[in-house]
């Protein structure tokens, strides 16, 4: 049981690492600011973006909080290639995240590497506008502390208002099962937001 518990936690570190790697190619692009707010949640974030004519690297950190009084603390990596399909209007990628969930309202807490894919399709309209979404999920193989798994689905609408600023509106849906208590619902609110770099 306690090899078990030792490769689950590898893995874990595996992600860690994997994400990290991202850093070095996201580091030559620009920095920015996340912020998105809703009635319940608020959520900061800090990003590291690169972006060739082929690909889009994305590294970052985000913290969000909600009235619940919950707390989450997440490391994100993403890769993401244009073009693909033969419509240079979209793309297409995956993404990882290790999150760490101190929920108040039971006392439970739980982390663990979550994965899934993401899409963005840029609109023909004279303002660059897309529609983007993305879903990840953290099996229980690679969930800790008292959650079993975790999931969390967005889906936006984005408008670039300024050269170094980009607008949006959305909604996400994060979720962590714990197993006494079933699913608790950190966030399912349509929000906000805006991304600004820091060139």
């Amino acid at each position: 049981m306690m090899l078990w518990k030792r490769l689950r936690k590898s893995i874990l570190v595996a992600g860690l690492i994997g994400l990290s790697s991202t850093a070095t190619a996201a580091i030559d692009g620009n920095a920015g600011l996340d912020l998105s707010l809703s009635n319940d949640t608020a959520n900061v974030g800090l990003y590291s973006l690169r972006e060739t004519p082929q690909e889009l690297t994305n590294l970052g950190i985000d913290f969000m909080f909600n009235n619940d009084g919950d707390r989450v603390l997440d490391l994100f990596g993403s890769i993401a290639r244009k073009g693909l399909m033969g419509n240079q209007n979209l793309e297409l990628g995956l993404k990882g995240k290790v999150f760490y969930l101190d929920e108040d309202k039971d006392g439970n807490n739980g982390y663990g590497l979550m994965l899934g894919a993401l899409g963005r399709y840029w609109l023909p309209t004279s303002v660059p506008s897309a529609i983007a979404a993305e879903y990840i999920y953290a099996p229980s193989i690679v969930t800790f502390g008292d959650a079993d798994n975790a999931y969390e689905f967005n889906v936006r609408a984005e408008m670039r208002i300024l050269p170094s600023a980009v607008a949006y509106i959305g909604f996400r849906q994060f979720q962590v099962k714990f197993p006494k208590t079933g699913y608790h619902e950190v966030d399912g609110n349509a929000h906000i937001g805006v991304r600004i770099a820091f060139y």
